[in-house]
């Protein structure tokens, strides 16, 4: 008998050992465990036809080493969906490697409708369907509110803004997200808001008399006071005609009387018109009006008689313009 024959004998009763060994050993026939005689034996038997030596091992149920021949893994038809468009690879392994394989990325966003490391199998479809995640910041304007202030310190028609207006803002951070193109959600993850600043308005509530508009006086006339025809109060208790002069005083400065002095109150000989009294003062030709007064101050010039009333001014300049005027004092 030849070594070849010898050689294909041997590898048949190695065969047979082996499935004895695997028997013994409970392994899977889906794993081949053969030991290292056997499979010197199977490369031997392969190459026969160059090589004369016989087969000398054999598959024994005491052999110690061993190795594990693994079965090439089988290749699968998988289905990729993904941008729109459907395509198919040939290969095995996960469905990773199949995307992997297809050259489609994907991102720790994208949903995908399989794990990446489920294995493949001739069922196997894989949908990606890819997500976006916008983020948008809005800005909203908030209107200030006004409000007022009432004043009867100052006539009806006076307003002066004392504190501005500002406008406050919400600023609303938006996330948008979209399947596929589509927007599917839109939450709000930040919300800053700057409040407004009210604007605060002074307006005047002292009735306002037009007499007001023609005379020097600072101080406004009561609503009841009216002219006749001349420009003469058209009720009073008596008028004194004499003379009058005009005078100024630094700011802040005080009255005989204790009043601050200001346009409108004029000094007088409180023995002839006491302090306190109202008044309505014009010249005698109707050339200038001083207008509503008050009774608050004197002075030597006064009280010996040489002048009816002193008016005050606001500056210097302006008492030297009125000089010495006959003038009308009304008594009211």
């Amino acid at each position: 008998m030849s070594n070849k024959n010898n050689n294909s004998l041997s590898l048949k009763a190695a065969a047979e050992n082996c499935k004895k060994v695997l028997k013994n050993m409970n392994v899977r026939i889906a794993a081949v465990t053969v030991c290292t005689a056997a499979l010197t034996a199977v490369f031997a038997a392969v190459s026969a036809s160059g090589n004369e030596a016989p087969l000398e091992a054999h598959l024994t149920a005491d052999s110690s080493t061993a190795v594990k021949i693994m079965m090439p893994e089988k290749e699968y038809d998988v289905k990729i969906s993904v941008d729109g468009k459907t395509m198919g690879v040939k290969c095995s392994g996960t469905v990773n490697d199949a995307l992997n394989t297809a050259n489609v990325r994907v991102s720790d966003d994208d949903l995908i409708n399989i794990g990446l490391r489920e294995p493949l199998n001739e069922n196997t479809e894989i949908i990606v369907n890819r997500v976006e995640i916008v983020e948008e910041v809005q800005v909203k304007t908030i209107e200030y509110a006004t409000k007022y202030k009432e004043d009867d310190s100052h006539t009806v028609g006076y307003s002066e803004v004392i504190v501005d207006g500002e406008e406050g803002e919400v600023e609303t951070t938006m996330r948008h997200v979209y399947i596929d193109g589509e927007l599917i959600s839109s939450d709000v993850v930040d919300e800053d808001i700057t409040e407004p600043v009210d604007q605060v308005i002074v307006v005047g509530t002292k009735e306002y008399n037009p007499i007001d508009d023609f005379s020097i006086s600072h101080l406004s006339a009561p609503l009841d006071l009216t002219l006749d025809a001349y420009g003469a109060p058209t009720e009073y208790s008596k008028v004194l005609t004499g003379k009058s002069c005009a005078y100024s005083a630094r700011p802040g400065a005080g009255t005989a009387s204790g009043r601050k002095a200001m346009v409108g109150y004029v000094a007088v000989d409180p023995s002839i018109i006491p302090y306190g009294t109202e008044l309505y003062i014009t010249t005698t030709d109707g050339s200038a009006v001083y207008g509503y007064a008050i009774a608050a101050d004197t002075g030597t010039a006064l009280l010996d008689g040489r002048i009816l009333v002193d008016l005050f001014m606001e500056s210097y300049e302006a008492s030297c313009d009125w000089g010495a005027r006959e003038v009308n004092i009304y008594i009211l």
